[in-house]
């Protein structure tokens, strides 16, 4: 190393330190209000429609933004085949149903005969008693009585086997039914309709997501509260709701839920690509106008600490 430059390092390294920079605590203490974006959302969230069973769409009775009752057909799938076997099903049970008919009336008519046969039994046994008629004759009405019995153990036995068959029909009929009743979609409360995810004549398959459907209530705002302002949000909070980057109020509010933990992923994160550790409390505000906002949208929440 030459003289110059070993001289150089020297004195770099005796040099003066650099300046310490001062670092103050940021005072939280003195924040008396916190702005979050949120989400309008129903209070009982949104809920997706679907279908229980694969089938195409071929009717959808309710228009997006409708409301609806609880029940209320929403949606049709084909049903034409389901609709062919509830046929033949009951083809199958009036066909049973005549087969029990006859059974009933062989048994009444058995019934008559027994009737019959046991007087004629009674009589030949007396006579033959009474040495005034046979023992044949006699023999003969106890067997024909004892047959008239036996045939009609038997024909309720066919009787009994005509209504079992009958309620096997019966079972496989309502479940036809209920597979026919699946290819109906029902509202699953009072609501509406926010959006159809379908089009008429569209093959579905098994748990497919349709459309969105927003419960009947009070709508919230759900926000979200960095952690180092996360202890300073409290329930019963006001809360001014304005439109998103301005100051133009919309509506009201009051903080009727606080998270008790932070999440580590915000809820308004759209990438799935983007690892970002952002700890947050979930916070939601009961809007006061609801009539004011839209569901879905997004705007500012003020919240008066």
């Amino acid at each position: 190393m030459t003289p110059s430059l070993l001289l150089f390092v020297l004195l770099s390294c005796g040099g003066k330190e650099a300046p310490k920079v001062k670092v103050e605590k940021y005072k939280v203490d003195k924040i008396d209000k916190i702005i979050g974006i949120a989400r309008i959302e129903p209070a009982a969230k949104i809920s997706p429609l679907g279908a229980e069973i694969a089938g195409k769409i071929v009717m959808i009775h309710v228009p997006e933004g409708q409301f609806v009752r609880k029940g209320t057909l929403l949606a049709t799938l084909d049903q034409s085949l389901d609709q062919a076997q509830v046929l033949q099903t009951d083809a199958k049970i009036r066909t049973r149903q005549q087969r029990i008919k006859s059974v009933e009336a062989k048994i009444a008519a058995i019934e008559l005969k027994i009737s019959i046969a046991e007087v004629d039994r009674d009589r030949d046994r007396t006579l033959a008693e009474s040495k005034a008629g046979t023992q044949k004759a006699a023999f003969d009405s106890e067997n024909i009585y004892k047959n008239l019995k036996a045939e009609l153990q038997i024909a309720k036995a066919d009787l009994a086997e005509a209504n079992a068959t009958l309620s096997e029909v019966e079972t496989e009929r309502n479940y036809t039914q209920k597979l026919l009743d699946k290819k109906n979609i029902y509202a699953p409360a009072d609501g509406m309709v926010l959006n159809w995810d379908v089009k008429l004549g569209q093959a579905l398959s098994v748990g497919v997501k349709i459309g969105d459907f927003a419960p009947s209530g009070d709508l919230i705002a759900t926000t979200e509260v960095d952690e180092l302002f996360a202890m300073k949000v409290k329930i019963g909070q006001r809360v001014q709701i304005n439109i998103q980057g301005t100051n133009e109020k919309l509506s009201s509010g009051t903080v009727i839920y606080c998270a008790p933990y932070l999440s580590k992923k915000s809820i308004f994160n759209d990438r799935a690509d983007n690892l970002e550790d952002r700890r947050v409390r979930e916070v939601r505000v009961r809007i006061e106008q609801p009539e004011a906002v839209l569901i879905g949208s997004r705007v500012e929440c003020v919240i008066n600490l």
